[in-house]
């Protein structure tokens, strides 16, 4: 019996076996960059979604400002000088901005700025401390320790000295002598002062509450200039000038002061 013929295999042209493997790997590759894509997208999306939130949106936006640390200031002031409207993105308020423009306030020393969320911006100010005044018309110009006016006012402040300068400011020699004498003044003396005068920065001169008065001349010498001047106060005398240091005129009488022998 003759065995049965077989068949040879059947011949695949090389050409379409090679298009199809490489329609294979540009649909894997089409997978593998969409896949990709989907998964960057998961990440990216809700990071725009947010970023608009954030910087385009109103949702966080400025609702309100919130003033700290007034006295003199008046709130509304200060919210008008920061010039943050209603509405902008919390996010996109330039704080420093807000700072530099609040801090153009006379009265300001100080000034912070920080976001408060979801919608409130908070503006801490520090006011200028009040040292000494200068009467003018009718009103003190209040100056603080560095000499800056900032203020005007019917009475001069409880604590503050007034000062009888001709330009008060933070550039006159003057005005700057006679703050530095007087705050480095011991209580003892300083709660007795009622006016500094300075007619030039070696000229300042104590005026006392009862009447009399101290010739202090230039800045320094603090200690030995109060210990003179206070030991003197217990006698008699109108003027007590103790701008030499350790020898004093008393009424125009020249004597050494108290321990400096």
């Amino acid at each position: 019996m003759t065995a049965p013929t077989r068949r040879p295999p059947a011949v695949v042209p090389a050409g379409p076996r090679l298009e199809a493997r490489a329609s294979a790997a540009r649909s894997a590759r089409r997978g593998r960059v969409l896949h990709r894509i989907g998964n960057g997208l998961a990440v990216l999306l809700p990071l725009l979604a947010l970023a608009w939130v954030l910087l385009a949106s109103t949702w966080l936006g400025v609702d309100r400002v919130e003033v700290l640390g007034l006295e003199r200031l008046q709130s509304a002031a200060v919210v008008e000088a920061a010039a943050v409207a209603n509405g902008t993105p919390l996010a996109r308020v330039d704080t420093g901005a807000v700072e530099r423009r609040v801090a153009e306030l006379a009265p300001v020393d100080r000034v912070a700025v920080r976001r408060t969320w979801p919608g409130t911006l908070t503006v801490d100010v520090t006011e200028r401390t009040v040292v000494g005044g200068v009467l003018h018309d009718g009103r003190y110009t209040l100056l603080d320790a560095e000499g800056v006016t900032f203020a005007s006012e019917a009475a001069l402040p409880k604590g503050a000295v007034r000062l009888e300068v001709v330009e008060p400011g933070p550039k006159d020699p003057s005005t700057l002598a006679a703050l530095e004498v007087y705050a480095a003044l011991p209580e003892a003396l300083r709660t007795r002062v009622a006016i500094v005068r300075a007619t030039s920065p070696s000229a300042v001169v104590l005026r006392l509450s009862d009447g009399r008065q101290v010739v202090w001349g230039r800045p320094g010498e603090t200690d030995t200039k109060s210990a003179a001047a206070l030991a003197l106060l217990s006698k008699p005398g109108t003027t007590f000038d103790v701008s030499a240091g350790d020898v004093v005129v008393v009424s125009g009488q020249p004597s050494v002061a108290p321990g400096s022998g």
